[in-house]
């Protein structure tokens, strides 16, 4: 049998003084919290004695104005049994009088009303009060509601399959202006979804397996494709502004030109600048580096003896 489901009562919470109590007990396999309490005396055992049963949701409220210290705080309730000889009426009063909390059950005949409800009808048989301390009350009422918590707890885990699941939370990429890199470039953010399709796309092609088609209701069939199209058209357009934004050259410091070099494949001496003129002009006639620096040599004496 499930514990939720036990009528069971556990002792939640007692307050015992030298001649009176008061059991705070579980009751939640009927939606309620038990009150129990009397008085007695050493030697004469119970004198008297009365029960009454709190709502789960009247409980939290008034155990936690007690756990709180709530000053002046007063709750009263009218319940009640009918029976074959007549209705039972139960009556609770919890009253915070500056330091002292008063705690008094009353049971007595009862009368029942049109509405089903039950009233007092005459003189109670049966009153226990029961006074604590602001400190003790407060106990009491921390102790209730801890219990309850658990009891909260305890009735997800058992109904867990039947509850709601919290939904994940969504990372967001964030957007940027590109100025952080030295240029006024915008950098295109992939949205959640976007983000989501290239994941998936990458982790595709790492395990070589085929790409999974993406899941769409089928009045939405043909705008899924046009969509798809355009978010792989704007993971393309993204990937490229990063490739142009990060090529070399397009920091702030100016890349160095590649060096200048013959057809045989020695260079051109950064040192003499006559070298390069001719390097460059005879590039600009030809469309082709010179075969070697005797060849440029050749040129030049060519070039030098026509002008």
């Amino acid at each position: 049998m499930s514990i939720l489901h036990s009528l069971s009562r556990v002792r939640i919470h007692s307050h015992v003084t030298q001649s009176r109590f008061l059991h705070v007990e579980d009751a939640l396999g009927i939606g309620k919290i038990r009150l129990f309490a009397g008085t007695y005396r050493r030697g004469a055992g119970l004198e008297q004695h009365g029960h009454h049963f709190l709502d789960i949701a009247d409980a939290r409220v008034v155990f936690g104005a007690l756990a709180r210290a709530e000053p002046d705080f007063s709750y009263r309730e009218y319940k009640g049994t009918p029976t074959d000889r007549g209705a039972v009426s139960r009556v609770l009063s919890i009253q915070v009088k500056g330091d002292n909390v008063y705690v008094e059950l009353k049971c007595g005949p009862g009368k029942l009303t049109p509405t089903g409800a039950v009233t007092p009808a005459g003189r109670a048989t049966v009153e226990v009060n029961v006074g604590l301390k602001l400190y003790e009350a407060r106990r009491l009422g921390a102790a209730i509601l801890a219990y309850l918590r658990a009891w909260d707890v305890m009735q997800m885990l058992e109904y867990r399959d039947a509850i709601g699941q919290p939904l994940p939370y969504q990372v967001v990429p964030a957007t940027s202006d590109g100025t952080e890199n030295g240029r006024g470039a915008g950098v295109i953010a992939l949205q959640p979804d976007e983000a989501a399709t290239r994941q998936a796309a990458h982790s595709t092609r790492a395990s070589g397996g085929p790409e999974a088609p993406l899941e769409s209701g089928s009045d939405t069939q043909g705008g899924g494709q046009e969509q798809l199209s355009m978010k792989a058209g704007s993971v393309e357009l993204a990937r490229q502004t990063a490739e142009e934004l990060f090529a070399p050259g397009n920091g702030h410091a100016p890349q160095p030109a590649p060096p200048l070099r013959y057809a045989d494949g020695a260079p051109v001496d950064e040192t003499n600048s006559a070298e390069i003129q001719t390097f460059r002009q005879f590039l600009a006639e030809k469309q082709t580096a010179p075969a070697s620096r005797a060849a440029l040599q050749s040129y030049y004496r060519r070039h030098a003896a026509v002008h």
